[in-house]
């Protein structure tokens, strides 16, 4: 058994150098597809990461325009949680605004100043089911009719563009990755059938000759395994290349990028798998056409 394996793995390398002119421009479109799918993988992950990071941004920050008092900040809550779209009330006094402002910016900023210029504010959060441009503009125009506060602040330019592009920026990565592994499927099925047509009179001998399925399908797969894995691994260490020389250019994309190895990973068991598994159905129904029209 394991010499028959061992002649199986020399036949399929032998193969391989035998016909480099089919496997060659199969290998380098696998690599290209396989650098375009990474690109989408990450790009997807990217996506997702903004996505989640846009119902963070539900909240609106109303400043008081003069200090009050404990007492009189509950009833303030307490008006605040009235307003059916609100899910949380947190109230920021001055002192906390300022070691908050510390921790993000320069001391030196306020050292022109001698008391705390940062105002009291109340920060609300939508609940998830309000979580839309229209109710987080509702709420931010409700607070600023208040009179009890200065300013509102509220990100809804920032949601309504979110909120504009979800679609496309979903929808885009996963049709081009689907058309992408489509794509792979027909390279690495019609690789296999040429591959068997130069070798047909041998695989009809072998047949004829007693040779089990195993025996035939095996150096086929193998090949389609080795095609499916050098070229996904060639281009998930061009893309890293690539992704590491421009990670100083987009520190933002990086930050949102990160952790990407296991989609880069999930490629490589993908094409690895359409290789391996269009591979053994090409030879498999050679084989079967074949049996079908010799009776």
């Amino acid at each position: 058994m394991f010499s028959q394996i061992g002649y199986l793995i020399s036949e399929t390398f032998r193969s391989l150098k035998q016909h480099q002119t089919v496997i060659l421009p199969s290998l380098v479109t696998i690599f290209l597809c396989s650098l375009l799918l990474s690109a989408s993988f990450v790009t997807f992950l990217g996506v997702f990461r903004v996505i989640s990071v846009e119902k963070s941004l539900y909240k609106v920050e109303a400043f008081l325009k003069e200090s009050v008092s404990e007492k009189s900040v509950s009833s303030i809550k307490l008006d605040l949680y009235k307003i059916k779209w609100v899910d949380s009330v947190e109230y920021i006094s001055a002192t906390a605004a300022l070691e908050d402002f510390k921790k993000h910016f320069s001391g030196e900023m306020l050292s022109l100043v001698s008391d705390n210029p940062l105002p009291a504010s109340f920060r609300l959060t939508l609940q998830d089911r309000y979580k839309t441009p229209f109710y987080l503009n509702s709420l931010s125009n409700e607070l600023s009719s208040n009179p009890l506060f200065d300013a509102v602040q509220a990100p809804v330019a920032w949601v309504e563009r979110l909120s504009s592009w979800k679609f496309s920026l979903l929808f885009w990565p996963f049709a081009i990755s689907f058309l992408l592994l489509m794509t792979l499927s027909l390279i690495i099925g019609n690789s296999v059938r040429l591959s068997l047509f130069s070798r047909k009179i041998l695989v009809e001998n072998m047949k004829y000759a007693g040779g089990s399925s195993f025996f035939i399908v095996f150096p086929f797969v193998l090949e389609g395994l080795i095609q499916g894995l050098v070229g996904s691994l060639l281009s998930v260490f061009f893309f890293i290349f690539v992704f590491n020389s421009l990670q100083d250019l987009l520190p933002v994309a990086a930050i949102y990028l990160s952790g990407y190895g296991w989609m880069l990973f999930l490629v490589v068991l993908l094409v690895t798998f359409l290789s391996v598994y269009f591979s053994w159905r090409s030879v498999s129904r050679f084989l079967l056409s074949d049996r079908a029209g010799s009776t």
